[in-house]
């Protein structure tokens, strides 16, 4: 298939471009730097400029295209929430996909893509689940979740074209190049590591494997669609994550890093670690989506077995 990706050369980006070009189809990536990602990037893919927040929408890249993919959006995590801060992250969301969307609106029918899959977040749900939540559970409030509210509110006008839409919610991404673990690995390695806060927050994650195997079947199969949780059935709390980490890497989890300090230092930012979701992905289950890793073990020990020990912890 021809797949069209927006937000290619992130950590996950980098990881779903690779699976689908392995699987032979022919990705090409919309960026706005297209000299910049030819050195992140390893597989040879194309690459065609655009800049969402310069430019107008990209109708001759998506001519033709079987599915697009909407991984755009600057880091959550970088940086203290300032005014300005908010701004880039909704401009890059939620402004990326208006127009990408006006873009897919603006091709003549026979010739749209089948399939616009979006990134999301189980932000969506709130600071605080304190029960399981599925994707029939109402949004919650707070600057992430109205974030992501406007986020699927602009890539559902997809839907009305006739382009069967997904929202995927994703939790914790864990790979060992990239996203939140990776920034935990250096106090682990020090003999430093410990929970976050009092270590009672949920943490609702996935592996990057399965998060890529999903993308690859919601585009494959017709039946997924609409907003879907990307998370493991298996929750665990804080506490439980920095301990099986420490397992892992065979390293203690016994400095507990104070929710107070965080809040100091990162600002409103630090709820991103201070609170979470209990969401589970009741739609990919009930569609017959099988984990690769469904424990937060099996995940953590494919991981370290893969390659962690090539920046020094064993």
């Amino acid at each position: 298939m021809k797949i069209i990706v927006v937000g290619g050369t992130g950590f996950i980006g980098k990881h779903l471009c690779r699976k689908l070009t392995q699987l032979h189809h022919h990705v090409t990536i919309l960026t706005r730097n297209p000299e910049t990602a030819k050195k992140i990037l390893v597989e040879p893919i194309d690459l065609s400029n655009w800049d969402p927040l310069k430019f107008g929408a990209p109708e001759k890249e998506l001519e033709g295209a079987d599915a697009v993919i909407n991984l755009a959006g600057a880091s959550i995590a970088e940086g203290r929430w300032t005014r300005s801060r908010k701004q880039i992250l909704y401009d890059s969301r939620i402004n990326t996909t208006h127009r990408l969307v006006t873009a897919l609106s603006n091709l003549p029918i026979t010739i749209r893509p089948k399939v616009l899959i979006n990134a999301s977040g189980i932000g969506y749900y709130g600071l605080d689940t304190p029960q399981d939540v599925d994707e029939t559970a109402n949004s919650g409030k707070g600057f992430l979740s109205d974030l992501c509210i406007q986020w699927e509110k602009e890539a559902c006008r997809a839907s009305d074209y006739g382009i069967r839409t997904i929202c995927l919610r994703i939790g914790m991404v864990l790979g060992k190049d990239g996203g939140a673990l990776q920034k935990m690995l250096l106090p682990f390695k020090l003999f430093l590591g410990g929970p976050i806060g009092d270590g009672t927050q949920p943490v609702s994650w996935i592996h990057i494997e399965d998060l890529c195997h999903l993308i690859e079947t919601s585009i494959e199969n017709n039946v997924f669609k609409g907003q879907i949780n990307a998370c493991s059935p298996h929750i665990v709390t804080m506490k439980e994550f920095c301990e099986t980490l420490g397992k892992s890497l065979g390293r203690p989890s016994w400095l507990p890093i104070p929710a107070l300090a965080l809040k100091v230092g990162l600002g409103e930012m630090s709820t991103l670690m201070t609170h979470g979701q209990r969401a589970v992905p009741a739609t990919a289950q009930k569609l017959g989506f099988v984990f690769k890793y469904p424990s937060l073990n099996s995940a953590m020990n494919n991981l370290f077995q893969m390659g962690l020990c090539l920046i020094g912890l064993i």
